[in-house]
């Protein structure tokens, strides 16, 4: 569903939207979440992955934490936005503010 290594790293505090619904076999409609794939690679320093449905307030928890120079990977429960979309927020709240490439594929999805 997403593969920043072919166009740009996700920046220190920088958030991406991510349309779910309706693409890689998940519904267009009656979707609560999605389990996903998230793949933090290509860091400089540490940081954390955080996401949640678009259009709400970010969460305080992390849905991924990595370390410099790390391929690391985490399976996530999101649930979706109103308009059927996810954000991802790289922390990278380290002194390098260095970004990450982010990797996410779909697994499966659960009913609203």
């Amino acid at each position: 569903m997403l593969d920043t290594r072919g166009s740009s790293a996700l920046g220190a505090g920088q958030s991406v939207d991510l349309a779910v619904l309706g693409r890689a076999g998940v519904p267009a409609a009656g979707v609560g979440a999605v389990v996903l794939n998230v793949t933090a690679t290509d860091a400089a320093a540490s940081g954390y992955l955080t996401t949640w449905p678009k259009g709400e307030a970010r969460p305080t928890a992390s849905s991924l934490n990595y370390t410099g120079g790390q391929t690391i990977a985490n399976l996530v429960v999101a649930k979706v936005g109103a308009d059927g979309s996810i954000t991802l927020w790289n922390s990278n709240d380290s002194a390098a503010m260095s970004s990450v490439n982010v990797v996410v594929d779909i697994v499966g999805w659960l009913p609203a």
